[in-house]
């Protein structure tokens, strides 16, 4: 089961094709709005409805929790003190937890990303104290999963799939897909 949170200001590309091809892979995805309504409006003013509000989402485990980018939907994201309760839980519990583009910068902000290698946008790298590979779309680091960017999403979310199911049902989504993937 995997936790999406997002906000008034998230990336909505990054969203929609992290959610479609975690549920192609047959994954259960909850894409929890942190704003008061389960209505938001993303970075490029789309609109999407969340399945549930964090406060409903919170009482569930979640073998992963992914936060999207853009800056004013991530900014929104750290206010919410029930995501931080819940990225703060997945960490101790060893649980994997990340984010793309902008949100390693929250993930930072929160005390998630000590003695962790990441990859991000470029246009935050220099204010991350980590170890970061730019050069990476995606980067593993024990539990804690990154991704550079919108450019990246699908390299990203295959590699979430390939983590948890391994390379045959990442492969498989890949083709259904026409997208090119590694053969091994």
């Amino acid at each position: 089961q995997v936790l999406i949170p997002i906000a008034n200001g998230s990336e909505e590309m990054e969203i929609i094709m992290l959610v479609d091809i975690l549920r192609r892979a047959n994954i259960n995805v909850v894409l929890a709005s942190v704003d008061k309504s389960t209505n938001i409006v993303g970075s490029q003013r789309m609109k999407i409805v969340a399945d549930k509000c964090i406060l409903g989402a919170s009482d569930s485990k979640y073998d992963l929790i992914i936060i999207p980018g853009g800056p004013g939907g991530a900014e929104r994201l750290h206010r919410s003190t029930t995501l931080k309760k819940l990225l703060k839980e997945q960490k101790q519990a060893s649980r994997m937890y990340g984010g793309i583009c902008y949100s390693p910068l929250i993930l930072q902000k929160q005390g998630l990303l000590q003695d962790k290698t990441v990859t991000a946008h470029p246009s935050i790298v220099n204010q991350l104290t980590c170890q970061v590979i730019d050069r990476s779309k995606v980067v593993i680091d024990g539990n804690l999963i990154t991704g550079k960017g919108l450019g990246t999403v699908m390299d990203f979310s295959l590699a979430i799939v390939r983590k948890f199911f391994g390379h045959g049902r990442a492969k498989g989504v890949a083709n259904g897909m026409v997208f090119d993937y590694p053969k091994s």
